[in-house]
């Protein structure tokens, strides 16, 4: 009977210290585990350290390494999401080079797998990262799921296993802009979550500075939440039901004791109130109308690939 292939995914750029240690600690996982045969697949972003010399290296060394090199660097959100896209295996496993999410936890991964699940997620409880920012996390998540209505898993992460069935749902989805953590919930049949503790970076300095925790932030508004817009349009109109109420209570109550002048300042402002409600409404309207139209837009190339070493 032929051995399943888990191949294990690593999206790469600029890890050239931690490499090595990716390749030797996914290893020695993988044959502790001799009911599957495996590959280990880097997809480097652009990298422009060592990091593409070191994978050349590590795949002349095993015939299991192998890579794809983007012609430049894309992002990370495009950078996994076509990473889990180009697996081959009965089962694909992302795992981040800076080795953070710890590769030793595959086996559990993948005998929540073999339960029947086509998605494990993993989710930190702890993290041993700035716990100022494990707290901004926590705040987004809250975000993500009261204000924009997203229903994220909260401190989920890109440490996950899909399925083949589900990798060919992955594949017919045409979004410049993926959301994965969303899509996630949105198409996988059966979801079983794998708790742990997230390591602190030991090597190498984090590729994610404020400007990218932005983008990947707003490109989870964008994507996954539709109900942003819906919820401005209702708080405009509740904001508006309640100046005309002010209003009226105004001029019935307390109009009678003030001058003319005092009255027409009070109508002035209450009227440019209105206005600003009036426009916040219209432009969630807009902002309703936008994420219509881009998700139907002429479609990019999404990823160019530069070349591929054995895949």
């Amino acid at each position: 009977m032929d051995k399943k292939l888990v191949s294990i995914v690593v999206p790469v750029f600029n890890e050239q210290d931690n490499l090595p240690d990716v390749y030797a600690r996914v290893t020695s996982v993988m044959q502790s585990l001799p009911a599957y045969d495996y590959e280990l697949v880097f997809f480097d972003d652009g990298s422009s350290d060592a990091s593409r010399a070191i994978i050349e290296a590590l795949s002349e060394k095993d015939a299991r390494v192998k890579a794809v090199f983007y012609a430049r660097n894309f992002g990370y959100s495009k950078t996994i999401f076509y990473a889990v896209q180009q697996a081959k295996g009965d089962c694909a496993i992302l795992l981040h080079a800076d080795l953070q999410n710890p590769p030793e936890l595959i086996p559990q991964f993948l005998k929540a797998w073999e339960g029947g699940a086509d998605v494990v997620q993993g989710v930190k409880t702890r993290s041993k990262e700035n716990p100022f920012l494990f707290f901004l996390r926590s705040v987004y998540y809250w975000l993500m799921n009261a204000v924009f209505g997203v229903g994220l898993i909260k401190h989920a992460t890109e440490f996950q296993l899909f399925d083949a069935s589900f990798i060919r749902v992955l594949q017919q989805v045409r979004d410049n802009h993926p959301f994965l953590r969303a899509l996630v919930l949105e198409y996988a049949r059966s979801l079983t979550c794998i708790t742990y503790t997230q390591e602190k970076r030991e090597k190498g300095k984090t590729k994610f500075n404020l400007g990218k925790y932005y983008d990947f932030a707003i490109n989870g508004v964008i994507s996954a939440s539709d109900r942003l817009p819906r919820r401005m349009i209702a708080a405009a109109l509740a904001l508006l039901l309640l100046l005309l109420i002010e209003t009226v209570c105004y001029f019935v109550f307390l109009a009678k004791t003030q001058t003319g002048g005092e009255i027409m300042n009070a109508l002035v402002l209450r009227v440019l109130l209105a206005a600003v409600l009036v426009g916040w409404g219209l432009l969630a309207v807009l902002f309703e109308y936008l994420i219509g139209v881009s998700k139907n837009a002429v479609q990019k190339p999404f990823i160019v690939e530069e070349r591929r070493i054995r895949y």
